[in-house]
């Protein structure tokens, strides 16, 4: 990388070297829907890149397909797309180019990336699960072209699943973003709550079985509510979700199903992982996916419904408990998973990967 700026500085004791790049991020970047998901990881990533002092051009690929024809539409607009961002990287030279969920490009497009930039280095991530095949291929095509992957599971016999090498595949927490995620739950006492607990998200998969258990199941006085998609509800999008989040000081973070272990990945969560954490909510997570590995105490684990309805209903009699857990937990992700380090990461495995090997867990 012979136009970066090398500057060695210390870290946590450690030596590590660090650059100032131009960093080309594409993915979705929502002008479409008025920004409605800026909590996304796309944005997030991009603030925490530009925070460790890189320069950063956005991409919204969908979004330019869309406006590349009269007749707004992905399909027909890719090929324009396509070369618009040629055309960018062209102009911008980037050093790295970070690749979201972008499934309107082909072989062709990377290959003339790096044509026209011969020392680029090209890095994807995903944030999905392992056992949704149809993005699985889709980040396994972006992979086969790039100089590193990063997905938010660390199942290596799931990932082992991908075809993609072992060595460039690396386990990416999803990130916690303070400038986002901006509430401290945990410093309001109770009574100031309309609900004692609280779960938004979709009401696919067993998702709704679990959240009748749960009203079924909890003390009468437990006020309870589920909401975002779950049982018909209405989608909540933009700031209202953030603040949505902080109107319970509790909440599970339920998997889509609870009976079936190969749908609960180690180290997998959806990103409300992060959202929940990073606004301080006491957050409930299932022992089988192991995320008490990477956030300790700072998490309530349980191993079956029986158990999550009991630890809910202990953390509304024990507020220190509950408040403890919620701060803990925030500190543990800002600090562990924040966006500057999981940005830092990226470029140190993508430029660099011998030079600093981040762990954030053990085993598996």
């Amino acid at each position: 990388m012979s136009n970066a700026r090398e500057a060695p500085i210390t870290e946590k004791g450690h030596v590590v070297t660090t650059y100032s790049l131009r960093i080309l991020c594409v993915g979705n970047f929502g002008r479409k829907s008025a920004f409605r998901c800026f909590y996304n990881i796309d944005h997030k990533l991009a603030n925490g890149f530009i925070r460790n002092g890189h320069n950063v051009v956005c991409f919204s690929d969908r979004d330019h397909a869309r406006e590349a024809t009269v007749f707004g539409s992905q399909k027909l607009g890719k090929k324009k797309m396509a070369e618009k961002l040629l055309e960018i990287a062209k102009n911008y030279k980037p050093h790295l180019v970070l690749f979201g969920h972008c499934d309107l490009f082909g072989d062709e497009l990377y290959l003339r990336m790096k044509e026209l930039l011969p020392d680029v280095r090209l890095a994807t991530f995903c944030v999905d699960a392992v056992f949704r095949t149809k993005t699985m291929e889709s980040f396994a095509r972006r992979a086969a072209h790039c100089d590193a992957a990063f997905i938010t599971t660390a199942d290596k016999a799931q990932l082992a699943k991908l075809g993609i090498p072992l060595d460039k595949l690396h386990f990416m927490p999803n990130p916690v973003d303070p400038s986002v995620e901006t509430a401290r739950v945990f410093d309001r006492p109770l009574d100031e709550f309309e609900w004692d607990g609280q779960f938004l998200g979709t009401g696919i998969g067993k998702r709704e079985e679990q959240l009748n258990f749960i009203s079924s199941e909890l003390p009468n006085d437990y006020r309870f509510r589920s909401g975002g998609r779950a049982f018909g509800s209405d989608r909540i999008e933009g700031m209202d979700f953030l603040e949505c989040l902080t109107d319970a000081p509790v909440s599970p973070n339920l998997p889509l199903d609870d009976t079936d272990p190969s749908l609960m990945p180690y180290l997998y969560s959806s990103d409300r992982i992060a959202q929940l954490l990073g606004q301080g909510v006491t957050t409930l997570v299932p022992k089988a996916a192991g995320l008490s590995d990477l956030y300790g105490e700072g998490v309530v684990e349980y191993a079956s419904r029986e158990e999550l309805v009991e630890c809910m209903a202990r953390l509304k009699t024990d507020d220190e408990m509950r408040r403890k857990i919620g701060q803990v937990g925030q500190q543990i992700a800002r600090d562990i998973t924040g966006v500057e380090e999981v940005a830092r990461y990226i470029v140190s495995q993508t430029l660099s990967p011998h030079e600093m090997k981040r762990q954030w867990f053990a085993g598996n």
